[in-house]
């Protein structure tokens, strides 16, 4: 940011233009003065701004350029939910999860979903997959995540696939890591390929499974670059290379692939 535009921006905070106090709080973050973003984002407390109760109530939680204060985060959450920022429920969720107080992490997400807030509606689904304060529930999760589906979350495609994965449901899992193929999700490249070479959710096909092994090691996704090392070094469907087989594994564990 050069000096003419934060010149501008603070002649626009004093004045209370909230987008330049937000503009500036972000700003004097990225830089690491983060005593000027709070006190640039304490004023807030005077504009009674949905957005700016919640970025003021994120430096209380974080302790940027002011002490913790986790219960003054969560009243500024609270105001922010009132005036209708819904990321505010979610944060809300956020700490009292942190708190192992889940009463009020689910009061905050349920309400999330009943306003259709996507990033609740995953974390719920995901409370319910690993049992966090809840009793699992691979049927709740579902619901959850095609509901985050139908609102336009395609990352969480690839959540019901691993989670269809899990259960050994191979033709609903082969279907949702395909549509999260459509988003080059190096996840669903992998899996995709792996359902070719095992048969599951789809007629067993090495070719196939070799075609997407060789996308995602385009890509650098480690476990398809170690997969597509063992076509080579044991001569499946390509002729046999163990220099090139050597090469891509070692890509693979450049690239975290641990045996």
């Amino acid at each position: 940011m050069d000096k003419e535009e934060l010149s501008a921006l603070l002649d626009a905070s004093n004045g209370g233009d909230v987008f330049s106090i937000q503009k500036l709080v972000e700003y004097y973050l990225s830089i690491g003065k983060n005593n000027l973003a709070f006190e640039m984002a304490y004023r807030f407390n005077y504009l009674n701004n949905p957005k700016g109760y919640s970025t003021l109530a994120y430096l209380y939680s974080k302790g940027l350029g002011t002490e913790v204060d986790i219960s003054k985060a969560k009243e500024l959450y609270e105001k922010s939910l009132k005036l209708g920022e819904l990321s505010a429920g979610y944060n809300l969720a956020l700490i009292y999860i942190k708190e192992k107080d889940f009463d009020n992490a689910l009061k905050y997400l349920l309400s999330g979903v009943t306003s259709q807030y996507v990033p609740s509606i995953k974390l719920l689904a995901n409370m319910y997959i690993n049992g966090d304060g809840v009793v699992p529930s691979k049927d709740i999760a579902v619901n959850l995540l095609k509901q985050a589906i139908s609102l336009g979350d395609k990352k969480s495609n690839v959540t019901l696939a691993k989670l269809y994965y899990s259960l050994g449901e191979y033709n609903e899992a082969f279907n949702y890591f395909f549509k999260g193929i459509e988003d080059n999700d190096l996840d669903s490249i992998y899996y995709v390929g792996l359902c070719y070479a095992k048969g599951y959710g789809v007629k067993q096909d090495f070719a196939t499974a070799l075609k997407y092994y060789e996308i995602g090691a385009h890509l650098n996704e480690p476990r398809c670059l170690y997969n597509l090392s063992l076509y080579y070094r044991n001569g499946n469907i390509v002729e046999q290379n163990e220099e090139l087989a050597n090469k891509l594994e070692e890509q693979a564990i450049a690239n975290g692939f641990k045996k």
